[in-house]
């Protein structure tokens, strides 16, 4: 379900251009480092969306080991796929109808 941040709340928001396949390139997506859950995380979102993905620093470290493009390109990888279900689906929900209006102009499907 959507996940919504204030990125105002972040310190030193960065961007990245990313090329993720089946995206409206090039994709930029815009972090920066927060608590969550007593944890120092990384806050990210496709830049002009609402939807926040959350990963713990260390983990996001782990996964990418220091490749963050890569770790976001195959984040959103997966979501795009995710997405194409629920559009074949017919949007069967309310926070999947929330989804479909923020993203289509960036994914193609």
């Amino acid at each position: 379900m959507p996940n919504y941040y204030d990125f105002s709340k972040l310190g030193n928001v960065k961007e990245q251009v990313t090329n993720p396949d089946g995206w409206v390139n090039p994709t930029i997506v815009e972090y920066g480092i927060g608590n969550h859950r007593d944890s120092l995380s990384y806050f990210w979102r496709v830049k002009g969306t609402h939807h926040t993905f959350i990963i713990p620093i260390l983990r996001m470290d782990y996964l990418s080991e220091g490749n963050y493009v890569s770790h976001f390109e195959e984040v959103l990888k997966c979501f795009r796929e995710d997405y194409k279900r629920w559009a074949n689906e017919g949007w069967p929900t309310e926070w999947m109808c929330s989804y479909r209006d923020e993203f289509s102009r960036f994914i193609s499907v």
